[in-house]
């Protein structure tokens, strides 16, 4: 029953379109809830950030991992077993395919290998906000960890931009070490009733959070449509753009209670999050299905 929107412009920062789901009818709680700034689980849209942070230590697209049965310790938890969507094993493939096509296994190897702290790190050094914890498990690459659709389209924006943020600075007395240093752009203009301007948006700051080549692998395979159809089929009709190359990742909860897409390109960086703003699951509703029409 509710949607939420939001389109930025990476070069500057600028919040073009925010759409939430709040209507004025709507009298319970849970429609006067800015979906585009509540903290929902973002399912798969989280890979990147591990990803990104594999190719900075190193790895490639190339890289092989294999698809297998695995079971992880994940002290204090219970040891870890993650399966795939498809409920099936696809044996040994390159880091490409295991993005594209947003298979687990590979994922939570992956995490494990490159460790949960760097990508915790890596996250926050992009954009997002929410990950205020001291530990996290292995799932955090599945997207265990809350997040808003409005930072994690802030951080998609960076790589549209090759690993530079754009926007302004965040005031001094909201700063947090390891965190981001700037935020969308949300106000372009205030004048008092006399026409006197009090503040104006003139041009972005700018701060390069990720070296341009690990970007560009990631990018890479977030636009490479035919990697991800053996996943997708037919809903991999829903994340491209006719004519011309786009980004994209899709995210998907347990139990369907939250659908995202993710896309950009140099241009605009677009994310879309359905689902129940009082959580309550959907009747199959991955992001692909979901989001990615929108």
């Amino acid at each position: 029953t509710n949607a939420a929107v939001v389109v930025m412009r990476p070069q500057t920062g600028e919040i073009l379109g925010m759409v939430d789901p709040r209507y004025k009818e709507e009298e319970r709680v849970d429609g006067q809830v800015n979906m585009a700034l509540a903290p929902r689980q973002p399912g798969s849209s989280f890979k990147p950030f591990t990803y990104l942070t594999a190719f900075e230590q190193g790895y490639t697209a190339a890289t092989m991992v294999m698809d297998i049965p695995t079971t992880f310790p994940d002290p204090p938890n219970e040891p870890y077993s993650p399966m795939n969507i498809d409920l099936k094993y696809h044996g040994a493939m390159r880091l490409r395919k295991a993005l594209a096509c947003s298979y687990n296994i590979p994922a939570v190897k992956l995490l494990d290998m490159v460790g949960v702290r760097n990508v915790v790190q890596t996250a926050r050094r992009l954009g997002i906000t929410t990950l205020t914890n001291d530990w996290y498990g292995l799932s955090l690459t599945l997207g265990s960890g809350e997040v808003r659709l409005l930072d994690m389209v802030f951080a998609y924006s960076t790589f549209a931009n090759g690993g530079i943020m754009a926007g302004e600075p965040v005031l001094e007395w909201e700063r947090r070490p390891g965190f981001r240093e700037l935020q969308p752009v949300t106000v372009l203009l205030i004048e008092d009733a006399d026409g006197n301007i009090l503040k104006q948006y003139t041009h972005p700051d700018a701060r390069r959070v990720a070296e341009p080549q690990p970007v560009y692998i990631l990018t890479s395979i977030l636009s490479d449509s035919e990697a991800r159809r053996p996943a997708f089929g037919a809903s991999a009709a829903n994340l491209v753009l006719k004519g011309r190359p786009v980004a994209t990742k899709t995210g998907s909860t347990n139990e369907y209670w939250d659908a995202w897409t993710l896309g950009f390109t140099p241009q605009y960086t677009v994310g879309v999050w359905v689902g129940n703003a009082d959580r309550h699951k959907m009747k199959y509703m991955p992001g692909s299905i979901g989001a990615g029409p929108i």
